[in-house]
């Protein structure tokens, strides 16, 4: 019988190949434990070169800018005698006349016009819709980013009008004795809400403003008693929660805090989040609590305000300073729930100021300058499209709206 045993030679090939096979898998084994270690050093690159175009993003200095495109008054409607202004709308313009609209996006591009007659236009601004509105008249016209959605008219006069971002827009009407706010949908019908305001009694709607999600309303009322200003800042809500107040949907109200002053603006950022401005400082309010709103910071100042600029994120307010030690003004910025961010001695003479992004620019007719939300200069740059005549911020950093003379840019710097 043959022998069927293997040879000493195939028994050491076989055990050759069990080494190598052994080698190879626990040579697989290594490099399933160094996966792990190499996807956490990709990843650590990866932040590493994230935080280094955000650190140059929002720290680096731009000293030029390109202008992306520019209309002339005559590629436009109305005339100079009837131009009223240009307001930053979406992520493009409105200009507004006595005689119509038009609304430019920001390719240069118009998404719609409108013609009417007005004797003296107010405009407001949402996110996502724009009213414009007769002052001292009685017409409305609500516009979306995409077109006219609705108009109405009023039967009394026309003081204010506010717009949310679903469209909803109140005016303040008044007659002889009294004040009324009143309310339309964004096809211009009217809603089942009036608030009257006895004016010997409650005071003057100063102003007012509407929540984004249009529920809560924000009124600043000014009014005189034996000699004294009285303001009053009162909020309302008319969702739900305010159908258990009173009949004036009245949730909360502020007055101490305004005490022989007058806050001639207020301003809501978010939904739970406003501000009331007035001659001496700041009142940062929560109406997180919606039938309980309170005060999150209030912050006052020694030095007049100049100019104030708001937006969803940020507060801008520049102090007026003397000159001396070279400083003309100082410009302060803070979160919207008034947690102090950003300062900056001025030494210069400023013209204008607004809010383009999260940055905030500064402009005194030849340079503009450009400080992020912490005050730290972003941008330097001489302007050379003419005399500047003012700014107005879009919803992206690094590019501004510049108007000289008649003419509108749109630069990206």
């Amino acid at each position: 019988m043959a022998d069927s045993r293997p040879s000493r030679e195939e028994q050491k090939q076989r055990l050759k190949r069990n080494v190598i096979d052994t080698e190879e898998e626990l040579g697989k084994d290594e490099e399933k434990r160094l996966s792990p270690f190499v996807i956490l050093i990709f990843l650590l690159i990866i932040a590493v070169i994230g935080f280094g175009a955000y650190y140059y993003l929002n720290n680096s200095l731009s000293e030029s800018y390109t202008v992306l495109w520019e209309r002339r008054p005559q590629e436009m409607q109305g005339t100079v005698e009837t131009f009223k202004g240009y307001e930053s709308f979406a992520d493009g313009i409105i200009k507004y006349t006595k005689d119509g609209a038009e609304y430019v996006d920001k390719d240069g591009n118009v998404i719609w016009e409108r013609s009417y007659q007005l004797n003296s236009p107010i405009i407001s601004l949402s996110e996502t819709h724009a009213v414009i509105a007769d002052q001292g008249g009685t017409n409305i016209y609500i516009f979306s980013e995409d077109m006219l959605t609705g108009t109405s008219e009023t039967i009394l006069p026309i003081s204010l009008v506010r717009v949310s971002d679903n469209g909803i827009v109140y005016a303040v009407l008044n007659d002889s004795e009294a004040e009324y706010i009143t309310a339309f949908r964004e096809d211009g019908s009217a809603i089942d809400l009036s608030v009257k305001s006895i004016v010997t009694g409650d005071g003057y709607p100063f102003d007012i403003a509407v929540s984004p999600d249009g529920s809560e309303l924000l009124t600043s009322y000014a009014g005189i008693d034996n000699g004294q200003i009285i303001n009053n800042v009162v909020f309302r809500n008319f969702s739900a929660v305010g159908q258990n107040e009173d009949a004036r949907r009245i949730v909360g109200g502020f007055s101490d805090e305004f005490a022989g002053h007058l806050a001639g603006r207020v301003h809501f950022s978010t939904n739970d989040s406003s501000q009331a401005f007035y001659d001496g400082g700041v009142v940062f309010f929560s109406t997180k609590v919606l039938n309980s709103p309170e005060i999150l910071e209030h912050v006052t100042f020694e030095q007049k305000i100049d100019m104030i600029a708001a937006s969803k994120d940020i507060v801008a307010v520049m102090l007026e300073e003397d000159g001396t030690d070279g400083v003309y003004s100082t410009l302060m910025i803070y979160s919207n729930r008034g947690a102090k961010l950003g300062e900056v001695s001025l030494d210069y003479r400023y013209t204008d100021m607004c809010i383009t992004g999260t940055s905030v620019a500064v402009s005194d007719s030849v340079n503009i300058f450009v400080y992020n939300k912490r005050g730290t200069m972003r941008a330097s740059l001489q302007y050379s499209e003419g005399e500047l005549g003012s700014m107005i911020g879009t919803k992206r950093n690094g590019e501004l709206f510049t108007i000289s003379g008649n003419d509108l840019f749109r630069i990206r710097y």
